[in-house]
């Protein structure tokens, strides 16, 4: 019986993850890229507000799964809910990506037709269509893309594509907060079971980062009416996932939002564990959102093909958590995560293909899985069983909302600041990440203890 119920808890991981990975890998490309590559031509700072909603999502959402699951409701019934609204808005968003498009691309056309550079049209220029063009090129290029007529067009978009995605956002992130709880309230052994639970949502991650290059196109808005398809099954077997009734009948309401989880605040460990989240998913942000645009740049074909290595190598970690002993050695685990962020970035600033792909994609997955899975049982431990919910929504506030909502800005401010035209200076932008990364790895190592025993109910 244990067995197939971690069966079907492992269905619901694969699920979630597919859907998040079928738009979360290749929209910022898709975004960014001219309207001559099927892209929609956005600004960085407008990609940025586009996952941001994630982030944003995140912060209003949380607060509430303490009210929704540990007071009111069976938390299977509220996150097949939340699945089916995210999926209905997924399509929604592709749908209005697809409309949209043929009015960017018309104006985009015009404006180009217009532009001329060094005394002849920029369509007939030998450079035009170069992957690094030179300076007269690239301010050319530039001159289109902040032209009113082109940036009007893409407005017409932005704004209502905004709003749907931070309405999709907003259930997802309660979805998302819910499968962790799901799953770790029917697990029998979390700090051995939930890696290897986990694990499947990987899969399925990996998956559709395989689909995404062999039957759809990435640069389209096919991948989001994949994700919602995904989505709204996901809703329906959320229905048939095991009775998680909620476990505070009788709370106030502040004890129902979470409030007493902020005691552990008083923990040294847990502030240091909440400081190094926070920096680590800002500084996740610049592989997360931009990774697909840079090995694109770095003339990589389908590279969503080639940035499932970091799933694969994330999926070896959660199957070799539970050998490690993530009881004793939770501290030098987690900071084995922290520190493979550091060496991705250090990776990613050679420029080396080779090394891109041998160790700074293959560390996305390595420092996912060591520090935020593991993260997971951590805050199993320090929380009291009936506050559990509510202090996993604090850990996911901090690290689906706020870390990745400031994240975000950064990584558009910095990437923009390197920015001319469709030319990235791709080095000094992984700059950033780097620095962040070391100093999350020696606050980490110096401040963090492993807590000794889970805490009493």
């Amino acid at each position: 019986m244990q067995r197939f119920l971690r069966t079907r808890l492992s269905a619901m991981m694969f699920l979630v993850y597919f859907s998040l990975g079928a738009w979360g890998v290749t929209t910022a490309t898709f975004l960014m890229s001219p309207p001559t590559q099927g892209g929609l031509n956005f600004g960085t700072e407008q990609v940025g507000w586009i996952y941001s909603t994630f982030a944003v999502g995140g912060m209003l959402a949380t607060p509430l799964v303490g009210v929704l699951v540990d007071r009111l409701f069976h938390a299977e019934r509220v996150f097949a809910i939340a699945s089916l609204a995210c999926g209905s808005l997924l399509m929604l968003a592709g749908g209005w990506c697809e409309r949209g498009y043929p009015d960017i691309r018309a104006v985009y056309e015009t404006r180009i037709d217009a532009e001329t550079t060094e005394g002849r049209p920029l369509r007939e220029h030998p450079d035009f269509a170069a992957t690094k063009p030179p300076t007269a090129v690239k301010e050319a290029f530039e001159r289109v893309n902040e032209s009113p007529e082109v940036r009007a067009a893409t407005s017409r978009v932005f704004a209502p594509l905004f709003a749907i995605m931070l309405l999709q956002s907003f259930c997802a992130q309660i979805a998302l907060t819910l499968c962790t709880v799901l799953t770790l309230r029917n697990l029998r052994d979390p700090a051995h079971q939930f890696a290897r639970t986990r694990l499947f949502g990987t899969v399925g991650w990996v998956v559709v980062g395989l689909a995404l290059g062999a039957i759809l196109r990435p640069i389209s808005p096919e991948p989001f009416l994949l994700a919602g398809a995904a989505s709204l099954l996901l809703g329906i077997y959320g229905f048939t996932l095991p009775a998680t009734p909620p476990k505070g009948h009788g709370k106030t309401l502040g004890e129902a939002i979470g409030l007493p989880a902020f005691r552990l605040f008083r923990d040294r460990s847990f502030v240091v564990f909440i400081l190094v989240a926070l920096l680590t998913t800002q500084m996740n942000q610049f592989y997360g959102v931009y990774g697909h645009r840079f090995l694109t740049d770095q003339g990589l074909d389908q590279p969503e093909r080639w940035m499932t290595i970091g799933q694969l190598v994330e999926v070896g970690c959660m199957f070799a958590i539970p050998l490690l002993d993530p009881k004793r050695n939770m501290k030098w685990l987690m900071l084995l995560g922290v520190a493979g962020s550091a060496v991705r970035a250090a990776a990613m600033i050679g420029g080396d293909t080779d090394w891109i792909l041998a160790l700074g994609v293959p560390m996305h997955g390595w420092s996912f899985a060591l520090y935020f899975v593991v993260a997971a049982t951590f805050i199993d431990r320090e929380a009291p069983p009936t506050l559990r919910g509510s202090a996993q929504a604090i850990a996911a506030f901090v690290t689906g909302g706020l870390g990745p909502w400031t994240g975000n800005l950064l990584a558009a401010a910095v990437i923009d600041r390197y920015r001319v035209g469709a030319v990235i200076d791709w080095p000094s932008v992984w700059v950033v990440p780097l620095v962040g990364c070391v100093i999350a790895s020696l606050l980490f190592a110096i401040l963090f203890r492993t807590p000794l025993r889970p805490q009493p109910a």
